[in-house]
Order: structure tokens, then sequence, then C-alpha cells
């Protein structure tokens, strides 16, 4: 029996040299030369990268890494390296090694490496073209977003023996050309991943223009791109949908191929300077049409338009994706899917700012972290019901619920540093703890992140309001509007926050009307309707305040306000008395 030694969690490299029984048929010696540098040229890389190699079997490689960005960087050297002759006259063809990758607990014994991981790594390893390095989602979100490597999505495969469905990447250096373009991989058996899945088809172009394709072929890059940033969506990647260019495979054939559940088909016509865009977005499993939008633009600079509409195309994507999977999970699914289902119905509660809805949202994040522990946007979400309940008061303990909202947050963001929502919430709990400087940090790190995710947009607008910069906020919420134009009524309040602290009154009640719930909005047209004088509109407004806040004062409310300019704070002092509301 092995002696363990120890456990521990690391990368594991599997690699397995193509064809190698052919090759000694035809020349054992000329090969057994050539697999002799193959495992020297393995030895010195992998030791170099900080790895171990565990066992060279034949024609196969065992190794581990501690660290997964130098393991993956190291295979990707390794199977550049051999594409090459050793000799520049030798007429040996290069060896060719399938790479497979995998992170996970292992156990370290004297003999080997034992553990799941080590079994993904080679089923995987097993699926890879020869010279490909294919990695599980593990190994990819551990690396998360890099300069230096690209992941192109695979699917999500049902590998030999293994319990579960893997998602797997292919991992190549940005400057290496792709080669999925016309090339269509046999799939094998595709599952829908645990998340909304989606596939970009190519754009196709409508009209004669030759400036369209350009455009299409652009909209289709950057739409991808755009998706691919929330983390919440599964997204197959441009050079795996090109492979279906010109097929004449219907939109749901080819997501039902890909194993995804959403597809988008969208044609591009170009009028003059002006671009036309008809988007249609199809439930892969029914060939039901769930969505459908004509988007358009004109101006002088066409590329500049279609980088515009990728991003909003992008944004209403995902909030139309996230309705209709509000409709569809309503049935057993997968745990990472049912945590989805239920972080939806938390979010349909949140923002009815009532304690009642509140609770119920709360209840539905734990719920979504029972079934998924580790799911970052849940903390995030639970985190932020936390901070309402400091916020209106409805916590018995109301210190102790702003302290467990900055925790969650800081969770949230440790679980997925990736996640650019987590970063948001994070931003909100630090601005509520009076860490103005703190949240914008946190806020403009998510906006490194997801650079065109609106709700991002509208909350990092609110933060600026309290820093100062109430014009900066304007022009956030503006983006975020034009991003998401079905916006929620929190883009609105972030609005009437910044044109308050400009002190335009008028525009603060136009834009709260707007609301398709103002009532939230309230303290805020009380204060504003006092401050134009109208004081029998600012005390209607004022009762309905007192009856949805009972024991509401303007002291204690103005003590939950991270306002850092006293004059700010004291105008929206007397607005608030000015009402009639008590001190």
């Amino acid at each position: 029996m092995p002696s363990f030694e120890s456990e521990r969690t690391a990368t594991v490299l599997h690699a397995d040299l193509e064809n190698y029984t052919g090759r000694m048929a035809r020349d054992p010696h000329a090969t057994v030369t050539a697999l002799r540098r193959c495992r020297d040229l393995f030895r010195t890389k992998v030791t170099a990268a900080g790895g171990r190699v565990v066992d060279l079997a034949a024609d196969s490689v065992l190794a581990e890494f501690r660290d997964p960005k130098a393991g993956v960087l190291c295979a990707l050297a390794i199977q550049s390296q051999l594409c090459e002759p050793s000799e520049p006259r030798s007429e040996v063809e290069p060896l060719r090694y399938r790479v497979g990758m995998d992170l996970g607990q292992l156990i370290v014994a004297r003999d080997g490496l034992y553990g799941l991981a080590v079994n993904r790594a080679a089923r995987i390893q097993e699926i890879a073209e020869p010279g490909e390095v294919l990695v599980s989602e593990s190994v990819q979100t551990a690396i998360g977003p890099t300069d230096e490597i690209l992941f192109v999505a695979q699917g999500v495969l049902r590998l030999k023996n293994l319990p579960e469905p893997v998602a797997v990447y292919r991992a190549r250096r940005p400057e290496e050309p792709s080669d999925a373009a016309g090339r269509r991989r046999p799939l094998g058996s595709l599952v829908p991943p645990g998340l909304p899945s989606i596939v970009v088809l190519p754009i196709r172009v409508l009209g004669s223009d030759p400036r369209t394709l350009v455009l299409a072929e652009g909209l289709t890059e950057d739409l991808t791109t755009d998706l691919s940033r929330f983390r919440d969506l599964f997204v197959i990647s441009r050079a795996s949908a090109s492979a279906y260019r010109d097929l004449g495979l219907s939109a749901s054939g080819i997501g039902r191929e890909l194993g995804v559940h959403w597809v988008l088909d969208a044609s591009l016509r170009l009028e003059n300077d002006r671009i036309i865009i008809h988007a249609h977005l199809i439930d892969a499993t029914t060939s039901a049409i769930a969505w459908s939008e004509r988007l358009e633009r004109d101006g002088e600079d066409l590329f500049a338009l279609e980088r515009e509409l990728a991003h909003s195309l992008a944004a209403i994507l995902v909030g139309r994706v996230e309705d209709e999977e509000q409709r569809r999970l309503h049935c057993g699914c997968t745990p990472r899917l049912e945590a989805y289902g239920q972080l939806l119905a938390g979010l349909r509660h949140l923002y009815r700012y009532t304690a009642s809805s509140n609770a119920a949202a709360r209840d539905a994040f734990e719920r979504a972290l029972k079934l998924d522990p580790g799911y970052a946007r849940a903390l995030a979400m639970l985190s932020r019901t936390h901070n309402y309940d400091w916020r209106y008061r409805w916590s018995r303990e109301p210190e102790l619920s702003l302290a467990l909202s900055r925790e969650l947050a800081c969770e949230a963001v440790a679980r997925d540093p990736w996640d650019a929502r987590g970063y948001a919430e994070l931003g909100f709990a630090r601005l509520y703890s009076k860490d103005v400087a703190g949240a914008l940090e946190a806020y403009e790190q998510a906006h490194r992140l997801n650079p065109n995710d609106p709700d991002v947009l509208a909350f990092m607008a609110d933060a600026l309001v309290y820093a100062g910069r109430a014009r900066e906020a304007l022009e956030l919420v503006a983006k975020a509007k034009r991003l998401n134009p079905h916006y929620p009524d929190v883009y609105l309040w972030s609005e009437a926050d910044a044109l308050f602290s400009l002190g335009r009154y008028d525009e603060v009640v136009a834009v709260i009307a707007k609301m398709r719930d103002p009532t939230e909005g309230c303290r805020l047209l009380a204060a504003s309707h006092a401050l134009a004088g109208r004081l029998a509109e600012a005390q209607r407004y004022a009762a309905i305040v007192l009856s949805r806040q009972p024991g509401f004062t303007v002291s204690d409310w103005l003590a939950t306000q991270p306002d850092t300019d006293p004059e700010e704070r004291e105008r929206f002092r007397l607005g608030l008395l000015r009402a009639g509301l008590p001190p």
C-alpha cells in the first residue's frame, strides 16, 4: 500500500504522446531518441516553472504545479518548442503531445499522486488535439483574466468514468493564431453547464456596403467579449462559434450541439452611416424566440458606434436572459443552476425596500449558498440584505448588521476576485461604513473587471455623489441607461441623488416620477419640494416617509448617510425638517 505523506491543492498536468505505438513500429530508434529529448524538455521546463515531474511512464508525463498560471504557461512553452524539429535537416516528424490540466486536492504518496484532479487531467488530455493544452474550469478560474493566456471555451463535457461533467477550455498564447475558424471539432457528449449559457453566432451581413462585413466581425467579437465578463453567464468563444459559419444549421440546432441553452442570432445592415441591428434570443431547447429587438445608431465614426452597440446589446442580453431564466428555473436542475435560480428569486424581493421583502431575499440567497457554498455573487447579495437591515433599522442590532455586511462582501471578493459585482457590493458596504474612498476604490476595480456592466456604473455613480463628484455621477448614470435601456429604478435613484446634490430640485422631482415604484424616493422628494418652496407637496411626501418608516427621524437618517461635504448634509437636513419630518 502507498505511504501517504501529505495532502495539498495543486495543478496537475497529464501529457500523452500522439501515436507512440505507430512511431515505434516505423522507426523505434529515432522514436526513443526523440522521446528522451522530450522527457528532458519536460523536466527542464517544469522545474524552471516551479513544478515537479512526478512520473515519466513510457509515452506519458505526469507533473504538478503549485501555481496554476505558471503551469499553463509551462505547458504552452513546451508545446511551442515541440512544434519545431530538433535538427534542421531531421526527417523525423516532431513528437506531439496532448496535454490536459486540472486543479484540485491531491494526496501525495511516495509512489505518486492520487486524487480526482489526476483522473480529470488524464481524461481532459484524451480529448485534446495533438499540440493542444486543454484545462478544466477550475484552472481557468484560478488564473482569471490575464494578458498572457487566452482561454477558449470548448463546452461542458461528460468524460469517461468521471461522476460529473467538466467545463473545458483550450489555453493558447494571445499571439498564436486561432485555428478554430472553419474547423469543427467532434464535440462528443456535451451537456449544459451549471449556469445560463449562450453562444453568439457570427453576425449575418445584409446589404452590399463593403464596410458591413468588418463591422459585423467586430460586433461579434466585442459582444462575445462583453458577455464573457458576466460571471453568471457561460459564453461559448467566438472561435468555436465561427466554426458554424455557413453550415446551414439552424440556430437552435447549433445551440443544442454546443450544449447551451441560449443562442443569439443577429443581422447587421448599414444604410449610409447608420448601423441597424436585428437581434433574436433563441431558446435552443424549444427553438422559440424568447426576445427580439432592433437597435440603431448613426454617426460619423462607424467603428465607435459598433463598439457602443456591442456594449449596449450585451447589457440588454444579460437582463433578458435573467428574465427568461426566472420564468424557466422552477424544476430540478444541477445544484449550480438551482443556486442561480435562488439568486434570481432573491433579487426579485431585494429592491422592494420593506423588512419582509428583505427577509425573503435573504432566505433565497442563503438557499443558494446551501446549494453552492462557494457562490460568490450570492454572498455579495446577502451582504446587501444586512446593509439594508442596518440602513432602515430593521435589525435589532444595526451595527452588527453593518459589520456583517462588510464581512460578507469581503468574503465574496475573496471567493471570486474576478467578479465585478462582488467588488460592487464591497463598494456599497464600504460606502455606508463611511469609507467613501475605499468604496470608490472597490467600484473602480469592479469597473476595470467589467466596464460595461450598467449596474456597476449606476451604483458607482451614487458613491461619486457622496464624494462630491455629482457631475461625474450623472455621466455614469447616462452611460448605464444607454447600455441598459430597460433600466431598473435604482439607476434613477442615483440620478436623482446627483441632481439633488447640484441643487436641481425640479429635475429631481421629474426623475423620481419616472420610477416604477417612486415610494423609495419620497425622502428626496420631500426635501426637494421643501427647498423649492412647495411646502404642501413636501408635507405630502413626508407623510409617506413616516408611513413607510415608522419612527423615522431626520437625525437618525442623516447618521446613515455617508456625505463628505458638511454643507450638502446640512442642506438635506434643512429640506427634511422644512417638510415637517421629526428632528
